[in-house]
Order: structure tokens, then sequence, then C-alpha cells
């Protein structure tokens, strides 16, 4: 049986009767070619199957449409609908997103550098930061990073950054207009830059009013994380009326344990809010009050900052702040 072997330009020309430039033009957006002479050619692709092979073309080129989104955490609800905006307004804007996923730390670096062989049009970051020796490469190349709610490289990257203390405020006023006077704040063991700003935010305002808060360790950013500690931490959890869970996962979890575990009622006895408004927040068995950060503005501000930064390549970084909205729902 012969081998299959993807058809080839050559194949193309020799089919329609032209010369592999005709083929080369007819396929490059913008070139010169006659009307019947590109006529023939899109025959003969479609007869014979061709495809263009963009990833060589980047690589011949120096324009590029490929974006790499680096990501992690992708089995978490916000983080999956983050990914899947950023990839639509990509593509909207007529690059062609490339995900990667890097979940542990020592991951990053040889991953995103690797990367920079494709003569990628950017980076758009929502896993951990950058180290300074890919930044400074991608400065070097040209290349421009946009960071999502990342710790800031002194001298790199392009930001779209939650403001953490906005978030916090919001958060302490929903607890505080319930009726909650004595705070308790869920502290995940592997807090991001922003679930650590929001944590320690929320804890300084309520200490700036004069009111208690117990920062309340957990194993981690997960529902399972979320309902252990409420068993771990029952006796704190008793003196407090007002909790705040850093993300919507541990809320749900936190909330699953306050009345299925400790037999507590919200918010009768706790008044409780979670952050980023995920589709779980919002079923009946939760009707969780949460904040809503929104992946799809997040995703457009990140394209537009990248675009940008193409055009204007030695311009100063701009920080961008994504809109915060309260969602009240039955937890408060």
């Amino acid at each position: 049986m012969a081998e299959h072997r993807r058809p080839t330009s050559h194949d193309v020309a020799r089919l329609a009767g032209v010369s592999r430039s005709a083929v080369s033009r007819c396929f490059t957006p913008g070139a010169s070619i006659a009307d019947d002479t590109k006529a023939k050619i899109l025959a003969a692709a479609g007869q014979l199957g061709y495809r263009t092979n963009a990833l060589a073309r980047n690589l011949k080129s120096r324009q590029s449409q490929l974006v790499a989104i680096l990501a992690s955490r992708l089995d978490t609800p916000f983080r999956a609908r983050q990914v899947k905006h950023l990839a639509r307004a990509l593509i909207d804007d007529g690059f062609r997103p490339l995900l990667l996923t890097a979940d542990q730390p020592e991951d990053l670096g040889p991953l995103l550098s690797s990367m920079l062989d494709y003569n990628l049009a950017g980076m758009i970051v929502t896993s951990d930061t950058p180290p300074a020796a890919v930044i400074d490469e991608c400065q070097r190349l040209r290349v421009p990073v946009v960071l999502i709610n990342r710790n800031p490289h002194p001298d790199g990257g392009d930001r779209i950054q939650l403001d953490t203390g906005a978030a916090a405020a919001i958060v302490f006023d929903m607890l505080y207009a319930a009726g909650a006077r004595r705070f308790a704040v869920l502290s995940p063991d592997d807090r991001t830059y922003t679930v650590k700003g929001r944590v320690d935010g929320f804890r300084d305002l309520a200490f700036g009013r004069n009111l208690p808060c117990a920062v309340l360790p957990c194993d981690g950013q997960s529902y399972a994380a979320g309902r252990s500690a409420m068993t771990r931490h029952a006796a704190a959890l008793g003196q407090c009326d007002g909790l705040f869970a850093a993300n919507d996962l541990l809320a749900c979890g936190a909330l699953d344990g306050l009345r299925q575990d400790l037999g507590r009622s919200v918010p009768g006895d706790m008044a409780l809010v979670g952050f980023d408004d995920i589709e779980q927040a919002g079923w009946a068995a939760y009707d969780l009050s949460t904040v809503r950060q929104d992946a799809r503005t997040q995703a457009t501000m990140a394209v537009e900052l990248m675009r940008n930064r193409l055009q204007n390549p030695d311009a100063p970084a701009l920080l961008k702040h994504p809109p915060l909205d309260p969602v009240p729902r039955g937890t408060t």
C-alpha cells in the first residue's frame, strides 16, 4: 500500500499548470494575482486537499499570528472561562491562539523560552509570573507580553491587574451591610498574587475599623479545601458572623461545610461572600453572594494591549484595572 503523503504546493502548481510562486501568491493575503489564475489554483488545491502550512509560513516570515496563552489551574471554572474568552478574542482579532499549561512554577521558564522559537506575535500569561530572563528575552525580540493578575515584573509587560484594594472593599461592604461585625477570611496556602492581595486587603479593612478578623489557613483554593477548613476552624468560626472566601470554589465548599458539617445557618448565623462569580455560584443550591470579575472584558483588554504593543513597541508599559461588580445573592 502506497504511503499517504500530504499534497504540497508543487503538486498544486503541477495540477493547475502554474508556477509555484503563483501558488504562494494565491495563499498570501494581499498578494497580486490574476482572478483566473487564482481560480485554477483554488480548484486544484480543493481537488488535492491541499492546505497551507501556517506554522512554516510564520517561521519564515517576520510576521506571525500565533499568540501563546499560558495558563494553569484549567480545572477551575474561572480559569477555564478566562482561557475561553482569551482564545475567542484573539481569533476575532485575526490571531491564532496557542494554549500552553504550566501548573508548576519551575515549568514556566523553559516552556516560555521554547515558545519564542515559533516567532510568536505575543504572549498572554495567566499563570505564575514569567522569570525576569524570559521577560528580557521577549523585550529583545519585540514580543509583547501581557500579564493578567500576575505579580508585576519591574520592567516587563503590560498588565491587566485586578484592583485588590477595591475588591476587598466591595466584599467588606457586602458583609457589613448584611450585619456582620465579627469577620473571618479563608487564606489558601497556595495564594496567588491577587488572592493574597484581596485576603490581606480585607483583613486590613476590618482592622482599620477596629473590628475583629480571623485569618483562617486552608489547604488550597478548591472546593474540598473550603469544606475541610470549616471543620478545622469550627471554634474560630463560632465567634464570627461574616466570612470571606477568596474565590467561589472555596466559598461553595465553605457553604456546604457550614450547613452540612457544622449545622450553621447561612445567612442566619453567618453571612458569606465569595469571589469571581463562577457559574456554580448562581446555582440554587448555593445562591452565593460574590464579586464578578468579567473574564470577557479582561480578554478584550488583553488583546487591545497586545495589539497596541505591536504597533508601539517602545511605548511605556500600561496597566489596566478590569471592572468589578458586587453580585448579592442568598448568602448575605
